[in-house]
């Protein structure tokens, strides 16, 4: 007679699996979890690589900042970024801004002073920035938008062409300078206007240069350059700008309000 095979007991088998599977699943809980500390070191981290990237004037995506910094504790970026941003702001006056552009981040410095600027940076730089003041300024008073022709006329009058190949004794490679480095930094925003046969680039202001300057600072220096006691309320349709922005749509009356006696 032929010996049967032995008894299996199948639900007790199951049941072992599902126990070591359930203590796998424990174990990898507790490695993912972010002690209150771990997470303060994390939001260090991020907060050096920040820094890093806006002496730069590069944004950060939010995936390099998982992948470079948090690797496998990328799940708890929420936490740590919103502890990261408490230490830019308390200790570096620096708040984080999120872009249009999904998941990418850039710091502003409440103090109007970035976290590059030092006694030893060059006058190239101080150069480079004051190029990049006077394109904004043109563009805002050309009505927050600037065509491909004006502004390479307006670049000819400050001696900067960007057609040429030389490289200019300050700014270097003027091409490159304008249309990446200020582009990638996101300063100025540069599109495509179809329209136009052939078409043509229209320079506008990037997310950087709304959240870093004022623009009742570039009306005001526009008017200084003019002297003669010029007031800003001249600029009638950037005026309106100015006070739209700082005081909400429904202020567009550029002239003080008077008392009146009864």
């Amino acid at each position: 007679m032929p010996r049967l095979p032995p008894k299996i007991n199948y639900t007790q088998h199951e049941s072992d699996e599902n126990d070591e599977e359930e203590e796998t699943q424990s174990q990898s809980q507790r490695k993912s979890q972010l002690s209150s500390e771990a997470r303060t070191k994390y939001a260090g981290l991020v907060c050096n690589y920040l820094l890093t990237a806006e002496s730069k004037k590069i944004p950060v995506r939010r995936a390099d900042i998982r992948k470079i910094v948090l690797k496998e504790h990328g799940r708890h970026f929420s936490a740590v970024m919103a502890e990261a941003a408490v230490m830019l702001k308390k200790v570096y006056a620096y708040r984080v801004v999120a872009l249009k552009k999904k998941n990418n981040f850039i710091l502003i410095n409440n103090l109007g002073t970035s976290y590059s600027d030092n006694d030893n940076s060059s006058n190239n730089e101080t150069a480079k920035m004051g190029l990049l003041t006077a394109i904004l300024t043109a563009i805002f008073m050309t009505g927050e938008v600037m065509q491909e022709g004006p502004m390479r006329e307006y670049l000819k009058k400050l001696s900067v062409d960007v057609d040429t190949k030389e490289v200019h004794p300050v700014f270097g490679n003027v091409s490159k300078l304008i249309y990446q480095e200020f582009v990638k930094q996101k300063y100025i925003d540069i599109t495509q206007d179809t329209a136009t046969d052939p078409p043509t680039r229209e320079y506008r202001w990037g997310e950087r240069a709304h959240q870093e300057l004022s623009k009742r600072n570039v009306i005001d220096l526009v008017c200084k350059v003019y002297g003669n006691n010029m007031r800003p309320e001249v600029w009638t349709s950037q005026w309106k700008i100015v006070l739209r922005e700082e005081n909400g749509p429904q202020e567009t009356n550029p002239e003080p309000s008077r008392s009146h006696n009864s």
